[in-house]
């Protein structure tokens, strides 16, 4: 009876979290990334960061360092605690594919 019960209670959890994720909208998130890290606004004297070539990891863990104070910034931080950890792993999804 307890496996059933865990099977259930994982199948669940499972639903509940693709719903989560689904409901995540990382285009208009990352439509906001862009404004600042627009590689046609780039140049060699920009202080921000190009995410070209970045992995969704290496954008992940930058968007974290910034939500939880790790990576001391003016605006990121503010812009990274907005949003949960599921949103800015979708965003950094999003944005490691586009």
């Amino acid at each position: 009876m307890k496996r059933i019960f865990y099977a259930a209670a994982a199948l669940v959890a499972s639903a509940l979290n693709s719903i989560a994720h689904a409901e995540i909208d990382a285009r208009a998130i990352a439509f906001n990334c862009r404004n600042c890290h627009a590689e046609s606004s780039l140049d060699a004297k920009s202080s921000i960061p190009s995410l070209k070539n970045l992995s969704a990891q290496q954008i992940r863990q930058a968007l974290l360092d910034f939500k939880y104070d790790k990576n001391p910034a003016t605006l990121m931080p503010r812009l990274a605690k907005a949003y949960s950890d599921a949103e800015l792993a979708a965003v950094a999804e999003f944005l490691s594919r586009n």
